[in-house]
């Protein structure tokens, strides 16, 4: 593990090939796949001394990463699978405990430094995530600079905003002009931007893109919120329409779709309305066809 400028701490465990340039998957892991708990700073103190028993995925996410890790085809993938989190570096013992209890198997973490920046007097940046989540982003393309990405975030983070001005930074739409005015609007602190702008700056001018950006609706927002940001970002209602969504993408198997509608018709009380009702939804808008719907059934 790895300190960097920015307070983020890097654990990576996979040396992808020289010029790997297929897809890789990029997960937040706070409400979107754990539901932690931090939209106080009371909430926030009590993340240090959670154990992974405390932890709770949201239902039928693990069933989301093991099939995105399979892959579609006929022989399992192996698909590289890397999450990022606001939560401290030390509860990294804690999260990976989790995930092996999940079966998540994943390839690198990136966490926020909560000591490095309660020592630098900045209480400000354990709630700023604009910031850290385009750090985040553009540290680890250095190490695959030519993957297509496919990023999980939720909508308490803004992870929308971020992901999205990401995005349109390496498609090119948005240079380094564009990059500074975008964020002193998000009220990104300008000793972080300047370390942003090198990070961006140090990416080669051929590079890879991101192929599409999902956010969990994890407060109840409305998917037409998001209709700015469309087609790129698609908002799903849980883990089950993400699953359609992905199987709409070619990107998981039946089987995992399965899995996690399996999985979220356990919980007593199903948000986001009845499966049946995320099915339509999704169709209209289209995040799937309605034959590969149907074909969950075959």
């Amino acid at each position: 593990m790895r300190r960097t400028g920015y307070p983020l701490y890097i654990d990576d465990q996979r040396a992808l090939p020289a010029g790997f340039s297929g897809d890789v998957f990029v997960w937040d892991i706070d409400k979107t796949y754990l539901a932690t708990r931090f939209s106080s700073m009371g909430g926030l103190l009590r993340i240090p001394f959670e154990f992974a028993v405390d932890k709770k995925a949201i239902p039928g996410m693990p069933e989301v990463l093991r099939g995105l890790r399979r892959g579609p085809g006929a022989e399992p993938a192996c698909a590289p699978l890397y999450f990022v989190s606001a939560s401290p570096p030390f509860l990294r013992k804690v999260v990976e405990k989790k995930m092996l209890l999940d079966g998540v198997e994943f390839d690198g973490i990136i966490f926020k430094d909560w000591v490095g920046t309660v020592m630098e007097r900045r209480p400000g940046r354990l709630k700023e995530q604009v910031g850290f989540k385009l750090a985040a982003l553009l540290t680890g393309r250095q190490r695959r600079p030519a993957c297509r990405e496919f990023l999980f975030g939720d909508d308490v983070e803004r992870d929308a905003e971020s992901f999205d001005l990401y995005a349109r930074f390496l498609d090119g739409a948005l240079g380094a002009g564009g990059l500074e005015d975008e964020m002193q609007r998000r009220g990104v602190p300008a000793d972080d931007r300047q370390h942003i702008h090198a990070l961006a700056a140090a990416q080669p001018a051929e590079r890879g893109r991101v192929g599409r950006i999902f956010i969990h609706l994890e407060r109840g927002l409305a998917p037409e919120s998001f209709a700015a940001l469309a087609p790129r970002v698609a908002p799903v209602k849980g883990a089950y329409q993400l699953a359609l969504a992905l199987l709409g993408e070619g990107l998981v198997r039946r089987d995992a779709v399965r899995a996690a509608r399996a999985a979220v018709q356990r919980r007593r009380r199903p948000r986001n309305g009845t499966l049946e009702e995320q099915e339509a939804d999704a169709l209209a808008r289209r995040l799937l066809t309605p034959e590969q719907l149907a074909s969950l059934s075959a």
